[in-house]
């Protein structure tokens, strides 16, 4: 089949080129297109058998920027690319509903060392492999997959299959048990601010039973199919990674902050999973060596949803800063500094607000700021409704702390209802009867 070259442009030094044949499509046949030097291969036909090529015959990418781009606009069916390195390695995107028109698959992979480096650079960059603050790499196919959209206002829905190379990606001194294979992309992280990305699916969802893990792992033929990108992800437009789904990529803490509510510190911090988690420890310093606990934070355990946590520090610096550790055990007594902030507060300030926790003991700890005199009732009910609690009174001081004992009470959930005059808060807690 005799191909014409319709143009070569340069721009910014990135090269676009475009292939079509008198009938639209890119028979390869037996032939291999080496893409070099951000290289873009264009395939102006939505059709699914725009691209043809025989075993032997394959699209060599081998770079981030080495691109095939599929313009399949709002059609639908499997759209294989058959990559080659050492031998096929197709990807195959199978578009279940159509996206918008006009809309663009961009596509690429490339090979890495063990230790999958470098990482992929494409906005939005991977900044890490890490497994619990540990390089995960062995645990990791060494190959990446760069999947980006040009258009599609309206993403298509679609299952992806990623094939590697046997031996050479998987073997020593990883340490992967190629059935366990399972995908995971690079997004943004929903319960984040905007631009904190991390590996989805996190940890914890892949490690109870794998219920969440992405796709089918299928050795013999070396490739993980019918991957379903997560809610919120459905064209699958991410950078992806295989790995071993007994030691998926995780994530724990999103954030740690600390700041001022007038002269007094407040800390709040989030976790999108937590496996084995018993409690945090709050530290205080006013040099940043010594450090003093100050609070005792009970944990998730295991949880694959988001948990909030936070803590007013009820300590007068006298307009002195003031250093703050967050440290996490396990329940086996390991454990894991998750980071230190310094602050500064000495200006008034009038906003209101609420913290609900419970401390190591399950006891229920509660602060929050009102004027003095105003009214504040606390109330806990148990799952069936019935009061547990109940506290009202006065405010005395600008922020109140409260101490609710729980011995005796089942392990249960409770719900907390705290309110005065300007604020109310209301947050499930989970009690776990003391063995003493």
């Amino acid at each position: 089949m005799k191909l014409k070259i319709l143009f070569f442009i340069v721009i910014f030094s990135i090269f676009s080129f475009v292939l079509k044949s008198q009938d639209k499509l890119l028979n390869l046949k037996d032939a291999k297109i080496t893409l070099k030097n951000n290289v873009v291969l264009v395939i102006n036909q939505p059709n699914p058998n725009g691209i043809v090529a025989t075993t032997n015959g394959g699209i060599v990418s081998e770079g981030d920027l080495n691109r095939v781009a599929w313009k399949i606009n709002n059609s639908t069916g499997t759209y294989t690319i058959p990559f080659w390195k050492e031998g096929r390695i197709d990807f195959v995107y199978t578009i279940k509903t159509a996206g918008s028109s006009p809309g663009t698959l961009i596509a690429s992979t490339r090979a890495t060392g063990a230790d999958n480096t470098p990482l992929p650079t494409v906005a939005p960059a991977v900044e890490d492999l890490n497994i619990n603050g540990t390089n995960g790499s062995y645990y990791v196919v060494d190959r990446y997959w760069i999947l980006r959209k040009d258009g599609w206002t309206t993403e298509p829905s679609a299952t992806l299959t990623f094939t590697y190379r046997d031996n050479a990606e998987i073997a020593s001194p990883n340490t992967i048990t190629e059935s366990n294979l399972s995908a995971q992309l690079w997004g943004q992280d929903p319960y984040a601010t905007a631009g904190t990305y991390s590996w989805v699916p996190d940890a914890f969802d892949i490690f109870q039973g794998y219920s969440t893990a992405l796709g089918t792992a299928d050795p013999a033929n070396n490739r993980v199919t019918n991957v379903v990108p997560p809610a919120g992800y459905q064209g699958g437009f991410y950078t992806w990674i295989l790995v071993d789904k007994a030691h998926p990529l995780p994530v724990t803490l999103l954030y740690f902050k600390v700041y001022c509510v007038g002269k007094y510190v407040a800390l709040k911090w989030e976790t999108a999973s937590e496996i084995n988690c018993e409690y945090y420890l709050v530290e205080r310093s006013s040099d940043g060596i010594y450090w003093e606990p100050v609070a005792y934070i009970q944990g998730a355990g295991n949880s694959n949803e988001v948990s909030t946590y936070s803590w007013v520090d009820n300590f007068d610096s006298k307009g002195k800063a003031l250093y703050y550790r967050l440290t996490q055990f396990d329940y086996d007594g390991e454990y894991e500094v998750l980071g230190t902030q310094s602050i500064l507060c000495n200006a008034a300030d009038d906003d209101h607000w609420i913290t609900i926790n419970t401390d190591i003991f399950n006891n229920i700890l509660i602060n929050f700021t009102a004027t003095e005199g105003e009214p504040y009732e606390i109330k806990v009910f148990n799952l069936l409704g019935e009061l547990m609690y109940f506290q009202s009174g006065t405010v005395e001081n600008s922020i109140e702390q409260f101490i609710i004992p729980t011995y005796g009470w089942a392990s249960s959930i409770y719900l907390v209802d705290v309110s005065s005059l300007l604020v109310n808060k209301s947050q499930k807690v989970y009690i776990q009867e003391m063995d003493y």
